[in-house]
């Protein structure tokens, strides 16, 4: 028999990849108790945003995404408004973050300030992107913090793209 810390873990495991409900699964978390329940989901991979010229943001990510005791597959889906002063690209965005183990997945909404940086003022070049956060609802991460950051490449045009696909990072902290 498992120790009842790694049952609630592999419960709440599987309730992010929406295989068990965590009421299911004989444990009480505290967010059934009234009060927030604690988790942490770490992503790394790659995103691009575009920029058009109106400040329209889009975007999109593909990750690896783990809780301490599970990974999945994630992809990561943005849109929202960009103002921009020089080289800075300061960004309020809706974001869906879908995680899948198998068949099976959880969606997680996020609201996020990015603050995408172009390093020279040439047609392209190197950038950096970090951003804050928050989850957006409720389900296992409900209340949890969002923070992301990383480095890559950007290009100019009729909109500005952001490659960033070096060391993005993007963490949910409960």
């Amino acid at each position: 028999m498992l120790p009842s810390r790694a049952r609630r873990l592999i419960a709440a495991a599987a309730a992010v990849a929406g295989v068990l409900p965590l009421a299911a699964a004989g444990t009480a978390p505290a967010a059934a108790a009234g009060s927030r329940f604690a988790a942490t989901l770490n992503c790394a991979g790659s995103i691009t945003v575009n920029i058009t010229a109106n400040g329209a943001v889009d975007g999109r990510g593909t990750l690896r995404c783990a809780t301490p005791t599970t990974s999945y597959d994630g992809q990561l889906t943005l849109s929202g408004t960009a103002t921009v002063s020089g080289l800075v690209y300061q960004t309020r965005t809706s974001d869906r973050l879908s995680i899948f183990s198998g068949g099976s997945g959880e969606i997680v909404d996020l609201a996020v300030d990015r603050r995408l940086e172009r390093l020279s003022d040439t047609a392209s070049g190197n950038a950096r992107e970090l951003g804050t956060g928050a989850v957006v609802g409720g389900g296992p991460f409900g209340g949890a913090r969002e923070s992301e950051s990383g480095t890559g490449t950007f290009g100019t045009g009729r909109v500005t793209t952001f490659l960033i696909t070096n060391n993005y990072i993007l963490d949910l902290n409960g």
